[in-house]
């Protein structure tokens, strides 16, 4: 910072001596007392002396799906909670469109202050590159990942009516009429349709894919029988299931899920190792400030530590899972490798 006046030290006349060591004292106060003041009056400076404490005022949090939606209804209960620790409100805003890219590209293009935050998906961070011929951001050079949020299961479900109980049963009927079996798309490039891609792959089934825009007509036409088969998000097929309009086979993470114990898994039923789930993470545009980042994700931390909102997030069929950057930077790292092989080898491209 420039000094209010700049002090001489003249080598004689009537500053010399025991005057001009006091002149320069005098200068010298009148310079700091100026540098407080425009460091008060002029916006900017006095940051420059110390940062102002990260959140200072209201955080936007972007959701690139419409609202009501699943990763919506994460997003608006996690920034509820983080609000609370943070001292300052969690704004939740949607952009929806092309898969969460549009609401992916706005994040990245922001300034990287903190107070513009994405809740990424499998999707956006691990699929679209894959589906779409060209994004409007880079997943990985355009953000700075800051902690996975949470992981949602899918499950194996065919009609009541079906002869079907076991996924054993399912594959042993798709491969003794191979092309006839078909079975429900509940979105094009969401989770569920590239775990039914990787399921198909992984078991060797040939089936037709139907397509829908969205779980509400897929479900529909499951029930009346117009559908063999279908992978949707537990959350969304548990009130069938318990209903009994809809029988579960498998489930599609490594371990069992919490809502469905008796559910045996893919990888449980013949396929070692399989893992298909769904995840929503936080991220910010790329060269965000490390000290911004771990607060937000010690503010995570703190809010899943608690058990009321574990029991929340449960209730939902939603398994928090906080993990701290550099490891979350590993986990997308994998994710790209999976999905997109699945997409390749599926030959799914949504434009």
């Amino acid at each position: 910072m420039k000094r209010a006046f700049k002090l001489y030290r003249p080598r004689g006349g009537i500053f010399a001596g025991k005057g001009a060591r006091a002149m320069a004292a005098v200068a010298v106060t009148v310079a700091a007392t100026a540098a407080t003041i425009a460091a008060i009056a002029v916006p900017g400076i006095a940051s420059a002396q110390g940062a102002d404490k990260y959140p200072s005022h209201p955080i936007r949090l972007i959701v690139p799906f419409g609202a009501g939606g699943g990763t919506d209804i994460q997003a608006r209960i996690i920034a509820q909670e983080m609000g609370k620790v943070l001292g300052q409100t969690v704004v939740v805003e949607n952009r929806p469109g092309a898969g969460g890219n549009i609401g992916a590209a706005f994040v990245a293009q922001s300034k990287p202050d903190g107070y513009t935050l994405l809740v990424g998906s499998t999707g956006t961070h691990g699929a679209n590159q894959f589906l779409y011929s060209k994004l409007p951001y880079d997943p990985v050079k355009d953000f700075t990942p800051i902690t996975l949020l949470a992981t949602f299961d899918n499950v194996v479900v065919v009609p009541e009516s079906s002869k079907v109980h076991t996924l054993k049963e399912l594959v042993d009927a798709a491969k003794a009429n191979p092309g006839k079996l078909n079975y429900g798309v509940t979105t094009v490039g969401s989770s569920s349709h590239l775990a039914v891609e990787k399921f198909n792959r992984d078991a060797g089934i040939k089936a037709g894919a139907v397509p829908y825009n969205g779980a509400g007509q897929a479900t529909t036409d499951l029930l009346a029988g117009r559908l063999d088969y279908m992978l949707d998000l537990v959350g969304t097929q548990i009130g069938n299931i318990q209903a009994g309009k809809v029988r579960p086979i498998a489930t599609t993470a490594l371990k069992r899920n919490a809502v469905l114990p008796n559910v045996p898994t893919i990888a449980e039923s013949g396929y070692p190792g399989f893992s298909a789930v769904g995840w929503v993470g936080l991220f910010g545009p790329a060269g965000m400030p490390k000290a911004a980042v771990d607060t937000l994700y010690k503010a995570i931390e703190k809010v899943y530590a608690s058990p009321d909102f574990q029991a929340t997030m449960r209730a939902r069929s939603f398994d928090i899972a906080a993990m701290p950057p550099a490891e979350y930077a590993k986990f997308l790292e994998n994710e790209r490798k999976k999905w997109g092989t699945v997409v390749r080898e599926s030959n799914i491209k949504l434009d």
